[in-house]
């Protein structure tokens, strides 16, 4: 059977599949200068995503972090805070 095309209809819109955009997680940033280097930050972090290096937090495995902010709040000495990037 051959189908009939019927020039006086419009052509249905052409769409792109698009991977939908992530929105920026926030990352830990710690302030070197207030850090007492204790690890509570590193034992309260869930994914791991920071690590003592030469006895100052660092966020080493930032694409982990999850923004649940334990970190932020377990930190006695107030050196994290947490920054959006894209």
């Amino acid at each position: 059977m051959v189908g009939i095309i019927r020039r006086d209809t419009p052509s249905p819109p052409a769409y792109v599949a698009r991977e939908p955009k992530e929105s920026p997680m926030p990352r830990p940033i710690i302030n070197e200068d207030e850090c007492s280097g204790c690890g509570i930050c590193v034992d309260a972090c869930p994914e791991g995503v920071l690590e003592l290096v030469d006895d100052v937090a660092q966020p080493v495995n930032e694409d982990d972090c999850t923004a649940c902010g334990t970190c932020m709040e377990e930190c006695p000495m107030g050196a994290i805070t947490e920054i959006e990037e894209d």
